[in-house]
């Protein structure tokens, strides 16, 4: 049964979403499984992780709303992009404190990204729905979509 909370136009809070991610992603084999969707499949971390989120708590997505999601990434992601190979090609040069302020700032970058996903979710979320779209594996359907299938398992954790 879906959460009706979120039904019932209850707005979707980015912290709550920040502090799953920040949990789920410490689970043994998950960051080296998002990693491997980013690196091998130009997958979006954030977007997985949103959606392993929903069908946590059984909020099903139509394939045209993660696409929605999808392209709400497009200006962040190639923000997030270029720094993140900025800093890797500076890594060499930088002690451990300058790598940490860039990974700090990453982080920043990522969980403003995270902010963009879930206001277009609450968007899509204050649209009427006429009939509910039947329940979904919402993290399947994304990495089906990339070739990555057989990562679902492993970002589940």
């Amino acid at each position: 049964m879906p959460n009706s909370e979120h039904y019932a136009g209850q707005p979707f809070q980015p912290d709550q979403f920040w502090r799953f991610c920040l949990q789920h992603y410490s689970l043994g084999g998950v960051s080296q499984a998002c990693l491997q969707l980013q690196d091998d499949f130009q997958g979006n971390v954030n977007l997985a992780l949103l959606l392993l989120w929903l069908d946590s708590q059984q909020y099903p997505l139509s394939e045209t709303e993660i696409r929605q999601l999808n392209k709400a990434l497009t200006a962040s992601d190639g923000q997030l992009t270029a720094y993140r190979q900025l800093r890797r090609a500076l890594k060499p040069q930088l002690d451990q404190s300058g790598y940490q302020q860039m990974l700090d700032f990453e982080l920043l970058l990522e969980q403003s990204q995270q902010q963009d996903l879930i206001r277009c979710l609450n968007h899509q979320a204050q649209q009427a729905r006429a009939a509910l779209p039947p329940p979904a594996d919402n993290l399947a359907q994304y990495c089906q979509h990339l070739n990555a299938a057989s990562l679902t398992a492993a970002i589940r954790g």
